[in-house]
């Protein structure tokens, strides 16, 4: 058992965090070494040691617009807020959530909020990092998004 999973248990055994928080962290603790890792440049070595290595997931979601007329837009959206919308589905009863899909399905959007799961957003998450939006328009106006 490595130390960080042992010391994950010992908090969990002391009271110092809950079920929920450990399985949390063992989680996190288990997709960083399982997940492929990126060096981080001009950190500096320790002990001889390479660099260290984290996992390279976007932490925002970038949308900026350049106006004919000289508008700016850049708005920055955190994935962590993504992450925990997505998680506070969970709290919304069985019967408000059979009614959400329904009033989604009669909008023209066939989204079933039961089936989200927080590996899903992990994945989504995951595909945004490749994703990029150009769009130059006739007029001079650009729209970009992109995640970082």
């Amino acid at each position: 058992m490595s130390e960080d999973r042992a010391r994950i248990l010992n908090m969990l055994a002391e009271g110092k965090i809950n079920a929920e928080e450990a399985e949390r962290l063992l989680d996190a603790l288990d997709a960083r070494t399982a997940a492929p890792a990126a060096t981080v440049p001009g950190l500096s070595a320790i002990k001889g040691d390479p660099a260290p290595l984290i996992n390279a997931l976007p932490k925002f979601l970038h949308v900026k617009v350049d106006g004919d007329e000289g508008e700016k837009v850049d708005v920055k959206i955190p994935l962590a807020l993504v992450r925990s919308g997505l998680k506070l589905t969970s709290l919304i009863p069985p019967q408000a959530m059979e009614q959400l899909n329904s009033q989604m399905a009669e909008s023209g959007m066939s989204i079933d909020f039961n089936n989200f799961k927080p590996e899903d957003i992990d994945e989504l998450i995951e595909a945004l990092r490749e994703m990029e939006v150009n769009v130059d328009g006739s007029n001079g106006e650009r729209v970009r998004v992109y995640a970082e």
